[in-house]
């Protein structure tokens, strides 16, 4: 898999309307990967939209595609507004795009946006999907993940038979960590480390509740992942693409921090390794079966798998 991050802001674009700030200053100025667009993601093995922030539409249209499916994390409209993309790309293919949508996040999408115009005038044909059940797309298996909130949230698990991927943009901090391993997981910036922050963050902010640190978040992921990308870069953190990208040097080269454009790459994989993550992923597979209706076992047999995985 090769997933294209189409809009990397967190929940303001760069630059903003009548903003003199530095990075808005700096985006008008330079573009590239200074500007920044509503936090999105393509799967093209699936033909997938994730997400359709204010700005779907010029997304798609500057990188020339057309997606057949899209699903949706949550109801903010840094994810959702741009929904009306959905009748451009129905009405350019003369056939409706097909939607998945959590059954929990339904009624808030319903609420907030024109989700029901969109089906009722064919543009859409929706899915309404069960909270960790997988669904297929293309031989993409796809599986949305509930975050541990009152406002329905989720992330999604992208599978095939070689490679494994986790698109978590915001509220990461909520989401039961799946075990792993995977090939790449994009998922929402951390708190940057404070000498590299161009501010005070006092120690009573509600920010060190609701985000991981730099460094929590690089050792939660050490060993899960191959590749680690932080997404939902936040105007109002305040820094530059290339001083995130001293920060993500701090780490390695497996860690990252996004980009519009950014095409997610994952290391190539040796082949013991890779029969390891096919037995793996084998087993994997046997157990979700096995506990489809017992979530709560499913999910200690997966603890236990992913443990003797890690031992080797």
């Amino acid at each position: 898999m090769r997933p294209l991050i189409l809009g990397s802001a967190g929940s303001q674009p760069t630059p903003k309307a009548g903003c003199t700030c530095r990075l808005c200053t700096l985006a008008r100025e330079q573009g590239g990967r200074a500007r920044r667009t509503g936090p999105s993601l393509y799967l093209p093995e699936a033909e997938l939209l994730v997400d359709t922030p204010e700005e779907a539409n010029l997304q798609l249209t500057a990188h020339g595609l057309t997606p057949r499916h899209v699903v949706w994390t949550h109801a903010h409209p840094d994810h959702a507004a741009g929904m009306r993309v959905v009748q451009f790309l129905a009405q350019s293919a003369n056939r409706p795009v097909q939607g998945w949508v959590p059954r929990p996040l339904y009624p808030v999408l319903a609420e907030r946006y024109p989700l029901e115009r969109l089906v009722d005038a064919g543009y859409l044909e929706l899915h309404l999907i069960a909270p960790s059940r997988p669904f297929d797309l293309g031989g993409v298996r796809v599986t949305p993940l509930a975050h541990g909130l009152e406002e329905p949230v989720f992330a999604y698990l992208f599978e095939t038979a070689s490679a494994r991927g986790l698109y978590a943009p915001d509220h990461v901090r909520s989401l039961p960590l799946p075990e792993g391993p995977f090939d790449w997981a994009v998922v929402q910036m951390p708190i940057p480390p404070l000498d590299a922050l161009p501010f005070e963050l006092p120690p009573n902010d509600e920010a060190w509740q609701a985000f991981y640190t730099f460094d929590q978040a690089v050792e939660a992921w050490r060993e899960r992942t191959r590749q680690l990308v932080f997404t939902h870069v936040y105007e109002s953190v305040g820094m530059t693409p290339e001083e995130l990208d001293a920060v993500a040097a701090r780490a390695g080269e497996w860690v990252a921090f996004a980009h519009d454009g950014m095409a997610v790459e994952s290391a190539a994989v040796p082949t013991p390794e890779l029969d390891r993550l096919e037995r793996f992923r084998a087993e994997q597979a046997r157990i979700e079966r096995a506990y489809a209706d017992d979530p709560k076992r499913m999910r200690a047999e997966l603890r236990r798998l992913w443990a003797r995985f890690k031992k080797g």
